[in-house]
């Protein structure tokens, strides 16, 4: 079980990742490479556990996430003053960037403990 659970980040990313292109493919009848690549990488991840990339990648999604709060942010000013559709809308995605904010962050957590072993996804240094 606790195996699953320090694979959360990766498969959250992946399923976030699977609908981000599914939504482009039927809603645009377009492929996302972007979204491909945040698949392929994390499936990756999932098989391989690297360290190296396990860090840039936790990174990476810490910091978009930050940057997709502040685009909600951007976005909300967009809506008319006292709109409940605009509320809506803010606490929504505030709550949705902030969680996978957290899990970016969790993964940066998790790989910075991991030896630098291949295959060690469980194995931590203990203090």
């Amino acid at each position: 079980m606790k195996k699953y659970l320090l694979l959360f980040p990766e498969i959250f990313f992946t399923a976030l990742g699977t609908y981000w292109a599914y939504k482009n493919l039927t809603v645009n009848q377009s492929v996302n490479y972007i979204a491909l690549l945040v698949i392929a990488i994390m499936v990756f991840q999932i098989i391989f556990s690297k360290r190296g990339l396990g860090l840039m990648m936790g990174a990476l999604l810490t910091l978009f996430s930050f940057y997709m709060m502040l685009a909600a942010v951007s976005d909300y000013r967009d809506f008319p003053e006292g709109d409940s559709a605009g509320t809506r809308f803010l606490l929504l995605a505030l709550g949705f960037f902030l969680l996978s904010a957290l899990i970016g962050a969790g993964m940066v957590v998790k790989f910075g403990r991991q030896k630098n072993t291949p295959g060690a996804a469980s194995e931590t240094i203990t203090v």
